[in-house]
Parts: structure tokens; sequence; C-alpha cells
């Protein structure tokens, strides 16, 4: 019987021993953000960074009024086509690098021009990045008509 009590005894301390070895462990968590090319880290889609951008308004404006287009035409206090232009590279230099073009495309399908005016805005919204200085240099632009 004593052999018994001791066995259950050294059992028990033996339990004792695993449980406070297991409470004391500690867990480590990690956290990794991946990077884009640009060294930034993305956090937003590109769908977000262009409503944060205003949906690059600037540039849509660029376009309307760089083009002759433009609806308002004749305001003293409408910004000029080239103010535009800085208020949309400042907008396009917010976007990162890898969405840039698809918030162009994105800005264009928002807009309710006509067949000719498009394929207008279309070439001068391609170029869009290159006049800001900004990479990539040019966004290819498709048109499908239906």
């Amino acid at each position: 019987m004593a052999r018994y009590s001791l066995l259950f005894a050294a059992a028990g301390l033996l339990l004792l021993v695993t449980m406070a070895e297991a409470t004391t462990k500690t867990i480590f968590t990690t956290t990794t953000f991946e990077e884009n090319p640009t060294g930034k880290r993305t956090e937003m889609s590109c769908g977000q960074q262009l409503a944060e951008q205003a949906m690059l308004n600037h540039c849509m404006m660029y376009l309307d009024t760089a083009s002759g287009m433009s609806m308002g035409r004749g305001r003293m206090s409408e910004p000029t086509p080239e103010q535009h232009l800085e208020l949309c590279c400042m907008q396009l230099k917010n976007i990162d690098e890898m969405c840039r073009c698809d918030a162009i495309k994105m800005m264009m399908n928002q807009q309710g021009w006509t067949q000719q005016q498009m394929g207008k805005m279309m070439g001068m919204a391609e170029n869009l990045p290159n006049k800001c200085k900004i990479e990539p240099g040019m966004c290819k632009m498709r048109t499908v008509w239906f």
C-alpha cells in the first residue's frame, strides 16, 4: 500500500510540474506586411485608393478643359487646364504605382462621353502619368464599343 501511495504521489507531482511548465510558455505572434515594388505597404485596394482621391476628379476636369469639351467654359473663376493637371498629378501620386493605370481606367469608365469624345479622351488619359512625370509613363487603354 505504501508503494501505491508513493506511486500516486510521484504521479501527482509529475502532473503538477507538467501543468506548471505548460502555463509558463509564452506565445509570440508576428505580423508581416507584403511590400509592393515602390516599398510602400499596400493596405487599400485600387478602388479604395481611387475613392480616396475623389475619383481623380481633377484628372477628369483636366481632360474636359484641355480637350475643349468642358461644359462649364466661360467662367472667370474656373481653374485652368494647367491647374487641373497639377492637382491631377497630386492625386495620381497618392495612388500606388501598381494601381495608377487601373485608377485612370476606372475614372474613364465613370464618364458619360460620346464615342467621339471618348476616343479623344482615351488618348489624353493614356498619357497622364507621363505628363505628371510618374511611373508608369503610359497607361494602355483599350476601348470596346458595342
